[in-house]
């Protein structure tokens, strides 16, 4: 019996061992790593603060960052940290986005590995705070498919697109979309969020520029792409331009 316990015993603790062993060799695989880092006059008053972005990413997927943070550190050693999404490629640019010569931080997370969506952050720098400021918001929109493979886009109840189908006719019947040219139901488009969102010029001033895929039965049902323009005022975001760009389905 003593000897049964004694190796009872000794498998245990060998496999309890074991599996310490393995949780510590997967933290041991985490690595905390700084993708990037800058030193900037915020204030204009002669201070720098440092600024990084941090992550922790892990061997095997080393693209990937489970965790990432913003950190701000000014001369007098006051630090902000910022905890933020994780996701793939991270990128942090600064910019005047409201053109007083004072520079913005603005953040890019990728959330998939084609890199096709992200989340977007801006912050501002002041004595040694750092404040979100609010992004753009998307225009309104209301779209529904129409009779005859057609498709009608309102944007903010003032502007109306009317997009052309008739290409895809084949398919949106074999869906059952469509019978004969008829809607067999009330049936919305697709309109994803930005991505991307971009920093630009618009007529000598910092701007952002929003991209968002309009798609009919599923995402890759792409129809258009909207692209807006936006500045940023005292009273928040300026829509400053609105383009559409349809795309060309014919001999498909």
């Amino acid at each position: 019996m003593k000897k049964e316990l004694l190796f009872a015993f000794a498998a245990f603790f060998f496999m309890s061992l074991s599996a310490i062993t393995g949780v510590y060799a997967l933290e041991k695989e985490e690595m905390e790593k700084i993708v990037q880092e800058k030193s900037i006059d915020f204030a204009k008053d002669g201070s720098n603060e440092t600024v990084q972005l941090k992550g922790i990413t892990i061997k095997e997927e080393s693209n990937f960052f489970k965790e990432l943070s913003l950190e701000v550190k000014n001369e007098a050693d006051k630090t902000n940290t910022i905890p933020l999404e994780g996701g793939y490629k991270p990128t942090l640019e600064t910019v005047d986005i409201n053109g007083d010569q004072i520079k913005e931080i603005f953040i890019t997370v990728f959330t998939n590995k084609k890199l096709s969506k992200a989340t977007y952050y801006l912050y501002s720098v002041s004595k040694g705070n750092v404040e979100e400021i609010a992004l753009p918001e998307t225009p309104s929109i209301s779209s529904q498919f129409k009779p005859d493979y057609k498709a009608e886009l309102s944007i903010s109840g003032q502007k109306t697109y009317l997009f052309n189908l008739y290409s895809k006719k084949d398919t949106y019947e074999k869906l059952g979309l469509y019978h004969n040219g008829q809607l067999n139901e009330p049936t919305e488009l697709i309109v994803q969020p930005f991505s991307p969102l971009t920093v630009i010029t618009y007529h000598e001033k910092p701007a952002l520029k929003g991209k968002q895929k309009i798609s009919g039965i599923a995402p890759v049902d792409t129809i258009a792409f909207l692209e807006t323009i936006w500045t940023k005022t005292k009273k928040g975001w300026k829509l400053e331009k609105m383009t559409m760009k349809e795309i060309s389905h014919h001999g498909q």
